[in-house]
């Protein structure tokens, strides 16, 4: 057995098989174009919860933050108190259109300002859909924009 995997490692290796481009290729498939409905971005975590929930009210849509703890080190992560310990004490960025409100650390996010908490709207993956829901949250908050970035949508479990 052992000299079988040489063989086929030394015939993937003359071959010019890359081990590594071959990872990264398959990483790079999960990595996807996204459209943030980001309704606000400030420095100011006691401001973003008090615009999700107050857009949670104004929307009719969910906002959570119930095991979400800040610090001006980490930013926004979850408590060590969360059910999931694959979650405890980190904080991955939120990545489906689900219908609710999140907080969210802008540093997660390719290409955009790092330092900031953004209230998010919504996760789309056509620009469509997004713009559609811009124009709907546009009647209570006339700032809230839209941003692309590219976001991995693979399994974090």
């Amino acid at each position: 057995m052992k000299k079988l995997i040489i063989l086929f490692v030394m015939l993937a290796l003359c071959a010019g098989f890359s081990f590594a481009e071959e990872e990264e290729d398959i990483m790079g498939e999960f990595w996807m174009d996204r459209y943030i409905l980001i309704l606000k971005s400030t420095k100011d975590y006691q401001e973003a919860v008090g615009v999700a929930t107050k857009a949670s009210e104004k929307l009719g849509v969910k906002f959570e933050n119930e095991y979400l703890e800040y610090s001006k080190e980490k930013g926004i992560y979850f408590s060590l108190d969360l059910p999931d310990s694959l979650y405890a004490g980190k904080y991955w960025p939120r990545r489906y259109a689900d219908d609710y409100i999140s907080l969210e650390n802008s540093s997660d996010y390719e290409g955009f300002a790092p330092g900031y908490i953004i209230v998010v709207g919504g996760i789309f993956h056509e620009k469509g859909l997004a713009q559609k829901a811009l124009a709907r949250v546009k009647e209570f908050y006339s700032d809230a924009y839209m941003k692309k970035a590219k976001m991995y949508m693979g399994c974090i479990h």
